[in-house]
């Protein structure tokens, strides 16, 4: 995939270049806090100003006085103002350096806080189509060229511009001829940076962006090893990363080059009128119009002028990288939360009655409606599942319920009151939240389990570690409470983590307890024993469970049936069965699959198996036979079970996890995804036609599969003549049907792809 030179890696439209004067003002804007500090940096950088501007002048009294009528006092006279001034000089640079490091490092951390409290506030909606390499790179690259600007360059461009402007000041005091030469030629000065500056911080811009790309591929793959490895596809991913590089490389050539030009052409101007300006000088001075010493101070002042331009130049790069790396900041500041307090906001008591949602809907991106007018109520105290295919909208009403995001239109109430009307921080500090991916942070079990309540005390801690039945394993660490868990929670295992993160919610005495998937990425014991630890303590708690696994909601008080979107029924286990609708069929999917307690292996009846399509006019004793030819797999998470365009050669059915089935136009430029799950299927023309795969599919999470090759397959069919004719009769009427990518409704809504 390459991008456009003409576009930046997002994809965005450019925007219009901050500029230096915009980077000054922002940058003004955050240093007034400390602006006794910015007095005493101005003072001092007045006085070394006045003490390059004296230094010139006094080469004139030496000259035309002291030299001139050979009088020693007055040379000495002249000497020791000098050597004052110096010490002045000398104290006044010390305190701007310490002002300046001061002034520079607590504006950064104020930039860097604002930003990490602006992080906290935004949408799940910001983080979903941002790249993670590209954030870093705001907070690590952008933030860098910027404190390089706070700490050295824009004071190194006010201090030069200052010298500039007052000794041009004096030069008209010391030679007005001349003066007014300088001061017409100081345009000719300015042109270059005033014409070459927007062009050199847009190239800069651009630069960042592409910075933040490359930031972005480095984090995929490292998030990714596994895959690269696993795949080999390490000198595919190296080849894209050096194609990036070689962008990038390009990309900071133009940048340094233009930025750099902005400056050059400055101190080339400059250098070419102090030329021009000490031959009119000199040939004033020979005839007899302007005096020696006069000459030398003018000079002096003239390689004032010249150095400040030098120096200005120097500082503009710097700047404009500045400038750019400020713009993506604030762009970042500028992205808006999706959820914001009301100014007049109340607390939010915790639940007494109930939780209603009234005529809800919802998009995410305002195209498509991901609910579409729900109504229901959850009383306190009552246990609800929400259930449904992938898609069907059961996680985005936990969001809804949590104040992730809030309703295109429509009303939720806790209450009687309109969440929209409460501080959003006291409604969460009643939900406690068990996800399917609990993030541990990498510090100590004590800590993870406090993150759930910040002020808990050490016996708090410990009480929810019991409830969640984890104690007994902290104790058994050699640190026990004090044992650091590692990145993620890497040193524990699934079911480890998972009772650390019910611990966590358990400790801030929830009055509502949501569950997102929280048992589904685990094996079968494991998440029976989570399932019973979880039941006992939901009885004095509100608990809303979102699940595609339905064998864990039979006991809930109620079950929502959500399909695309919609709220279809409603009602407890038995009600729901003895409606025969979306529930009874999505049970049926899940039903026939004996799953191991370690869930390593799985087995089929051959009822469950007669429901897929190749399968269905089957002979039982065939059936028998074909059941006891599949083999279990253990897949790991985000493992391509196969590429498009690789051969098919084997057949899958999910007993318990989750794919996502990739689809791709023919130039790859347009990709649609398709999640299945416990009970789809897939690839079962495979087993006739040695046709490519014209799809991608990879584990979403750890996936427990049944599978059948066709070389099996085959042996299979030689060895049961019986099985083949029955095989051979379906195959020629499967093959007169097309179904690529076309849910099959003929048994619970399974999915049947042609892959």
């Amino acid at each position: 995939m390459h991008e456009a030179d003409n576009s930046s890696p997002g994809g965005q439209k450019k925007k219009k270049p901050l500029g230096l004067r915009g980077f000054l003002a922002i940058s003004l804007r955050t240093m007034r806090p400390y602006t006794p500090a910015l007095i005493l940096i101005l003072l001092a950088l007045l006085i070394q100003t006045a003490f390059r501007i004296v230094v010139p002048l006094g080469y004139r009294q030496i000259f035309d006085e002291a030299i001139a009528n050979s009088d020693q006092e007055q040379l000495f006279r002249i000497i020791t103002v000098l050597l004052i001034g110096w010490a002045i000089n000398v104290v006044a640079a010390l305190v701007q350096d310490y002002f300046i490091a001061t002034v520079g490092a607590r504006s950064m951390n104020d930039i860097r806080i604002s930003m990490f409290r602006h992080l906290q506030r935004l949408s799940e909606g910001f983080f979903a189509r941002t790249n993670s390499g590209d954030l870093m790179s705001r907070f690590s690259n952008d933030l860098a060229v910027v404190e390089t600007a706070y700490l050295r360059s824009i004071y190194t461009f006010v201090f030069s511009s200052m010298i500039l402007v007052f000794s041009v000041i004096a030069l008209f005091f010391m030679e007005w001829r001349l003066a007014l030469m300088t001061f017409a030629s100081l345009p000719v000065a300015l042109i270059g940076p005033r014409v070459l500056g927007g062009k050199a911080q847009e190239k800069n811009y651009d630069r960042k962006e592409y910075e933040a790309l490359v930031a972005g591929t480095l984090q995929e793959t490292i998030s990714s090893h596994a895959v690269v490895r696993a795949f080999g596809l390490g000198l595919a991913r190296l080849e894209g990363f050096r194609w990036q590089l070689d962008r990038l490389a390009a990309k900071a050539v133009r940048a340094v080059f233009a930025s750099s030009l902005v400056g050059r052409t400055s101190s080339l101007s400059v250098y070419l009128i102090q030329i021009l300006i000490m031959s009119v000088g000199g040939f004033l001075a020979i005839q007899g119009f302007l005096s020696a010493g006069s000459l030398v101070g003018f000079v002096a002042l003239l390689l004032n002028v010249a150095n400040a331009a030098n120096h200005v130049s120097s500082a503009v790069p710097d700047l404009l990288q500045g400038a750019a790396g400020m713009q993506r900041i604030q762009e970042f500041l500028a992205e808006g939360p999706v959820v914001d307090d009301d100014p007049n906001a109340a607390e939010v008591p915790r639940l007494n009655r109930e939780m209603y949602f009234q005529n809800v809907h919802f998009s995410y991106s305002g195209e498509g409606p991901a609910l579409t007018g729900i109504n229901f109520r959850i009383t306190a105290g009552e246990s609800v599942a929400l259930v449904g295919p992938s898609g069907c909208g059961k996680s985005t009403i936990l969001k809804l319920m949590m104040r992730f995001y809030d309703p295109t239109s429509g009303v939720i109430f806790l209450d009687g009151r309109d969440v929209k009307h409460g501080h959003t921080e006291s409604l969460r500090g009643q939900i406690g939240v068990v996800l399917q991916e609990n993030k541990l942070f990498n510090t100590t079990l004590r800590e993870n389990i406090r993150m759930g309540k910040l002020d808990a005390g050490d016996q708090e801690v410990e009480e929810a570690a019991k409830m969640a039945e984890i104690h007994d394993m902290i104790m058994a660490q050699p640190e026990q409470y004090d044992t650091v868990v590692g990145e993620g929670g890497g040193k524990l295992s699934g079911g480890q983590r998972q009772r650390i993160a019910i611990a966590r919610a358990m400790v801030r005495d929830p009055s509502i307890l949501i569950l997102d998937e929280a048992t589904s990425a685990l094996d079968p014991g494991t998440e029976a024993a989570i399932n019973k630890t979880l039941a006992s303590y939901a009885r004095t708690r509100t608990v809303v469970a979102a699940t595609h696994r339905l064998g864990s909601v039979v006991d809930m008080d109620r079950i929502l049936v959500m399909d695309k979107g919609r709220l279809v029924e409603e009602g407890n286990h038995e009600t729901l069965m003895a409606m025969k609708g979306v529930y009874f069929e999505l049970w049926r999917k899940q039903s026939g699959f004996h799953v191991s307690a370690d869930g390593a292996s799985v087995e089929i009846t051959p009822e469950r198996l007669q429901a897929i399509p190749l399968f269905t006019h089957l002979k039982e004793s065939s059936l028998e036979m074909l059941s006891q030819s599949l083999m279990s797999e253990v897949i790991p998470e985000k493992r391509i079970l196969f590429m498009k365009g690789d051969q098919g050669n084997r057949f899958y059915i999910i007993a318990r996890g989750s794919v996502e089935v990739i689809i791709s136009d023919d130039e790859e430029r347009h990709q649609n995804v398709r999640w299945l799950s416990d009970g789809d299927f897939f690839g079962e023309m495979a087993l006739l036609d040695n046709a490519p795969r014209n799809a991608t599919v990879r584990t979403g999470t750890g996936t427990l599969l049944l599978s059948l090759s066709r070389k099996d397959f085959r042996e299979l069919l030689n060895h049961e003549p019986e099985l083949r004719a029955d095989i051979e009769t379906e195959a020629r009427r499967r093959r007169g049907t097309e179904y690529a990518y076309e849910e099959d409704e003929s048994w619970g809504g399974g999915m049947s792809f042609k892959l």
